[in-house]
């Protein structure tokens, strides 16, 4: 069974040579590889001609899964594992396989995928993960079918399920710069608030041989204001009448609470997430500040 380390992963272990001079207490990992599905900005999409060893913008080196478990249990430099699962032929069987190997290790656990249905989610948190993201990514109901394929209210219903289920245990991925508006993006934020679902925020990153691939990301100014709007949302009861948006929904006035806007412009997720230069090349000014947040 093969595994894939995002590079700084594999450096940490040992596995790559390399110098880390940010924070990981995360281990990134993914199952598969070419998915079923065919997202217009994802390197592992059906019809992607991106370099297989890519998600995101960062590369991921394959390596024997006891060669990972046996680094994994004689450094424990990890406070949690994320596992990014690639919806490829015979994925589910392949996870299972993999959450078998790892659920007496003392680490928190995140699986991230896009489950065909409740079963492979109950199946999922039998080995005892902890939290389960299930990406929505785009923000807009009618760009959804045309970016992701399939039914927004059918992701949004298991997404709402789950939580109800599985409460404080669900995540889900939100992509700024899709060709949403900024009021697309604060009212999913809010419904996601209200159902219980934390909120990672991404920044669209163009992919080379992705359908995508010549879009530009989000001016750091247009995500810096979604940050903002979504720490507050995180931490405050507000709506969107609290929020004021201009002629073309584009959000310029935020709710008059006060906040961290350190912490707001960390990388959001799981607790012990930090997501080094998934959207951003280190040279670049960063979309996610790459250090664990509060909690």
């Amino acid at each position: 069974m093969k595994i894939k380390l995002s590079y700084a992963t594999a450096a940490i272990l040992g596995l790559k040579k390399g110098k880390i001079n940010f924070e990981m207490p995360t281990a990134y990992l993914m199952l598969g590889e070419k998915c079923q599905y065919n997202c217009s900005f994802c390197a592992q999409a059906k019809d992607a001609k991106s370099d297989v060893d890519y998600l995101s913008r960062i590369k991921w080196p394959e390596y024997d899964v006891e060669i990972f478990l046996n680094k994994l249990e004689e450094l424990n430099p990890f406070k949690r594992l994320c596992i990014q699962v690639v919806n490829s032929i015979g994925y589910f069987e392949e996870l299972k396989s993999f959450l078998e190997k790892i659920k007496d290790f003392n680490v928190l656990k995140a699986v991230s995928l896009r489950p065909k249905d409740f079963h492979e989610i109950d199946e999922i948190f039998s080995y005892g993960i902890d939290n389960l993201g299930i990406s929505i990514d785009v923000a807009n109901k009618d760009l959804y079918s045309e970016i992701r394929g399939g039914s927004f209210d059918f992701l949004f219903g298991m997404l709402t399920d789950a939580s109800k289920k599985y409460p404080n245990k669900i995540t889900t991925h939100i992509i700024v710069g899709l060709g949403e508006s900024d009021k697309d993006l604060v009212e999913l934020m809010l419904e996601m608030k209200k159902i219980n679902v934390l909120v990672s925020l991404f920044s669209f990153t163009p992919i080379k041989g992705t359908k995508l691939e010549n879009l530009e990301p989000p001016s750091i100014e247009r995500y810096r204001i979604i940050q903002y709007a979504r720490e507050i949302i995180e931490k405050n009861d507000v709506s969107i009448e609290d929020f004021v948006f201009d002629e073309n929904q584009k959000l310029v006035r935020l709710p008059h609470i006060d906040f961290d806007v350190e912490e707001a412009i960390k990388t959001s997720g799981c607790s012990y997430c930090t997501r080094p230069y998934y959207n951003e090349k280190p040279n670049k000014v960063l979309y996610n500040i790459p250090e664990s947040r509060k909690f």
